[in-house]
C-alpha cells in the first residue's frame, strides 16, 4: 500500500486489477446530525450523485453512521470523471433538486428504523451521536436549503476526506473539493451507569453493547470473537434458537470504542437467547477463554486476511481512518497483535468492559432479566410520579369509555411530563428537548426528548390550551415549521 496526496487529500493506492476501484471517503455520517437534521448527510450525498451525467459506470454512494463514501469501478478515465464530478458537485450543490431528492429519500425508505444495534446505541446515548440512528427524524422535507448547504460546506471539504484506489490510479486525477479543515466532532455523553444494565426495546433481536477507552483494544476484540463463537455453538448448533451472531465496532473517538454483539432468535424464544448471551459473557468475565478458543479466533482473522479482497479492505480501512482522524494499523500489525494476545489479557479486557454492558431484549420477551445485580434501566426517561404543574386530561366521558384515553399531561416551567395508559410517567425537561414537530394537521405537536421520550400533545386529546402551554415554554429554536410538502409521520423513538 502506498500513500500520496492529491490536492491536499490523502490517497491510498495498491496494485490490483486492470480496472480501477476507487472510493472518496468523508468523515461525516448520521452521528454528526441532530434529530431535527437527520438525513441531511444522506441528502447531500444524493444531490452530489444527481449532478452527474448518466453513465454505465458501476458507481454508487453510501451514508453510514460514521462516514460517507462515493465509489466506482471501471476504466481509469471513467473513474476519474466520476470522482472529479462528485468533488465539483459537493463544492456547489445542485440544490434546485432539493425537493426531488428529498422525495427520493422518502421513497427509498431511508429511515434507519429500530435495528438492534441502533437500539443499543440509543440506550447508551439517547438521541445524540450514534443513538440518532434509532429514528427516521422529522423527515428530509424539513431540511431547508441553507441547512443543507451549510452541512456540505462544513463537512465535505479537503481536510475531512481521503481517497483509496485499488488498481491503476487515474492519470491526471484532480480532487477539486472546497478547502477546509476537519471539523471537530462532538463525542456524545453516555448515560450514567455504575454497572451492567438491561433494557427493553422495540428492536427485533437481542444485543449486548460494551465500551472501552483503549484506542485499539485487541484483547477485547479477541474476547468478543470468542464470545460469538461460544454463543453460535450454543444458540444455533446445540439448541436451534438462532441463525446469526454478529458484531460491530464503532470508534467515537480515539479513546471511545463501542462494540455490539447482536443475536437473532426464533419467534418467542428471545428470552432464552438473551439468557444465553448474558451467561456466555458472564462466564468469560469470570473464567476467561481457553487457549484453544483464542487460537481459533486468531485462525479466523488469518483466514479473513487471506481472502481475495483483503487488499481492498485494508485500503478502505486506511482511507476511513485518515478521513475521520483515527490511527490506522496495517493488517499485518493487527494480526501480530492478535497472535500475541493471551487468555489472561482477554479475561482482563472483558472484566474492564463489564460495568459498561448494556443488554437489550425485545419488549415482547417475557423475561425478568439475567440476574439481580444487572439493573433494568428503561430505554427512555421516566419519573416515579407526575410532577407539580398545570394538569391536562382528556374529557371525563372519554376516559370512562376508552382505556387508551386514561392519560395525563403536566406542563411546568421545568418541563413536560406525560402519564401513559399503562401508568408509566415520562418526563422531558425543556433543556432536553430535541425538537417540537408539528402533527400532520398542524393542530398539535410531538415533543421529542433527547432521552428518547416522545409526547404527543394534540387539542383532540388535551385541548388547545395544552398545545399553547407547550409552545409557550418549549425552546423556540427546537420548534420546526410545517414544510410546504406537508408534515410526515414522526418515527417512534
Amino acid at each position: 500500500m502506498q500513500r500520496t496526496q492529491i490536492d491536499g487529500v490523502p490517497v491510498f493506492t495498491a496494485a490490483g486489477p486492470q480496472r480501477t476501484t476507487a472510493a472518496l471517503v468523508f468523515g461525516v455520517g448520521l452521528r454528526d446530525e441532530t434529530f431535527a437534521t437527520i438525513e441531511v448527510t444522506h441528502l447531500v450525498e444524493h444531490l452530489a450523485m444527481a449532478a452527474l451525467p448518466r453513465t454505465h459506470l458501476r458507481c454508487n454512494a453510501v451514508t453510514d453512521v460514521d462516514s460517507t463514501a462515493f465509489f466506482a469501478t471501471g476504466r481509469p478515465e471513467a473513474v476519474r470523471a466520476f470522482l472529479e464530478g462528485i468533488c465539483r458537485a459537493l463544492a456547489d450543490l445542485p440544490t434546485q433538486r432539493l425537493a426531488a431528492e428529498a422525495g427520493v429519500l422518502q421513497a427509498e425508505g431511508c429511515g434507519t428504523g429500530s435495528s438492534t444495534v441502533s437500539a443499543l446505541w440509543a440506550a447508551r446515548y439517547g438521541l445524540t451521536g450514534p443513538g440518532l440512528t434509532v429514528s427516521a427524524g422529522p423527515g428530509p422535507e424539513h431540511l431547508p436549503e441553507e441547512v443543507v448547504r451549510a452541512h456540505a460546506a462544513r463537512w465535505f471539504v479537503r481536510g475531512n476526506a481521503a481517497l483509496w484506489c485499488h488498481g491503476p490510479l487515474p492519470e491526471g486525477l484532480r480532487l477539486p473539493l472546497a478547502a477546509g479543515p476537519r471539523p471537530a466532532r462532538r463525542v456524545p455523553v453516555p448515560r450514567p451507569q455504575d454497572g451492567p444494565v438491561w433494557t427493553r426495546t422495540d428492536a427485533p433481536g437481542v444485543g449486548l453493547l460494551l465500551a472501552t477507552d483503549r484506542p485499539d483494544d485487541v484483547a477485547l476484540a479477541v474476547g468478543v470473537d470468542v464470545a460469538k463463537d461460544r454463543l453460535r455453538e450454543r444458540a444455533r448448533h446445540t439448541r436451534g434458537l438462532s441463525y446469526a451472531v454478529d458484531s460491530l465496532a464503532l470508534d467515537l473517538a480515539a479513546d471511545r470504542r463501542e462494540v455490539a454483539v447482536v443475536v437473532d432468535a426464533r419467534t418467542g424464544r428471545d428470552a432464552e437467547v438473551a439468557a444465553l448471551l448474558w451467561q456466555t459473557f458472564a462466564e468469560l468475565c469470570a473464567d476467561g477463554p481457553t487457549a484453544a478458543e483464542v487460537a481459533h479466533a486468531v485462525a479466523g482473522l488469518e483466514a479473513e486476511l487471506d481472502e481475495e479482497d483483503a487488499a481492498g479492505a485494508e485500503l478502505a480501512d486506511a482511507a476511513y481512518c485518515a478521513a475521520v482522524g483515527l490511527p490506522s494499523r496495517p493488517a499485518a500489525a493487527t494480526l501480530a497483535a492478535w497472535r500475541a494476545t493471551t487468555p489472561a489479557q482477554v479475561t482482563a479486557a472483558l472484566r474492564r468492559a463489564e460495568p459498561t454492558a448494556v443488554l437489550a431484549v425485545p419488549d415482547t420477551a417475557v423475561w425478568d432479566g439475567p440476574d439481580p445485580r444487572v439493573v433494568r434501566r428503561p430505554l427512555c426517561g421516566t419519573l416515579p410520579a407526575l410532577p407539580e404543574g398545570v394538569l391536562f386530561r382528556p374529557p371525563l366521558h372519554r376516559r370512562l369509555l376508552d382505556p387508551a384515553a386514561r392519560v395525563a399531561l403536566v406542563v411546568s416551567d421545568e418541563g413536560l411530563a406525560h402519564r401513559d395508559a399503562d401508568g408509566d410517567v415520562h418526563g422531558i425537561p425543556w433543556s432536553r428537548v430535541e425538537a417540537v414537530v408539528p402533527t400532520d394537521d398542524g393542530a398539535g405537536v410531538s415533543v421529542v426528548g433527547r432521552d428518547l421520550c416522545c409526547v404527543l400533545v394534540h387539542p383532540d386529546r388535551y385541548g388547545r390550551r395544552a398545545v399553547a402551554a407547550v409552545l409557550d415554554r418549549a425552546p423556540a429554536a427546537a420548534v420546526l415549521g410545517v414544510p410546504a410538502s406537508g408534515t410526515p409521520e414522526l418515527a417512534a423513538v
